[in-house]
């Protein structure tokens, strides 16, 4: 079965189905920069990495064969980590700084926390897999360092971020309301008006800044 990610929120609608689905085959969409133009997935076979940006593009490129010691869950962060870097308006050409990276580390790990695709009990476990030799560091998002995402995932808990905004986030605010609003509209009320909305609210958190 090939199971599709819905990037869209890195990624409250991604998998409903959960990682035992997700493992045969995954495709990733949704994703979106910072000024919300859709960032495309292309999967690429030839790619030497696991996944890179494409300088002067809004394009993610993915090579599923790559590494393939890698676990699912550890390609699809590497995945909502580069698609992060998009979302914050990072640069993507030039030398990363160890700073941006871990902002982009944390940022889609909290996103993929709020999506329910990582469940907090397998943080430690992700973690262990992102432990890369030095020659594979050629082939991931860089640059070399210790994922600490034990401390990410504390950062995002106290400032309830993407679980329950506050009165100084009227962005977020304003947004959920305009997914609220749509919900509503949607007549008749099936499934399919709550997944839109799931999407559309799901959006909203991924664009929250860290």
């Amino acid at each position: 079965m090939r199971r599709r990610l819905m990037l869209v929120a890195v990624l409250a609608q991604l998998c409903a189905g959960g990682w035992a689905q997700a493992q045969e085959q995954t495709t990733y969409h949704g994703c979106t920069d910072a000024d919300g133009r859709a960032v495309a997935a292309v999967s690429d076979p030839a790619l030497d990495r696991v996944v890179a940006s494409r300088p002067g593009a809004p394009e993610i490129r993915y090579n599923e064969s790559a590494l393939p010691r890698l676990q699912p869950e550890t390609r699809l962060f590497l995945f909502a980590h580069e698609c992060a870097r998009h979302n914050l308006g990072q640069p993507l050409a030039g030398a990363r700084s160890e700073a941006d990276a871990r902002r982009a580390d944390c940022h889609g790990l909290a996103s993929l926390l709020r999506s329910g695709l990582l469940d907090a009990a397998r943080i430690d476990a992700l973690e262990r897999d992102l432990k890369f030799a030095d020659g594979e560091w050629e082939r991931v998002p860089g640059p070399p360092r210790a994922f600490a995402l034990r401390a990410c995932a504390a950062e995002t808990a106290a400032r309830r971020i993407l679980t329950r905004p506050t009165p100084a986030q009227p962005e977020w605010n304003a947004c959920v309301r305009g997914c609220g609003a749509r919900l509503r509209a949607c007549a008749p009320r099936t499934a399919a008006c709550e997944d839109a909305y799931e999407r559309c609210a799901s959006l909203c958190d991924f664009r929250s800044p860290p």
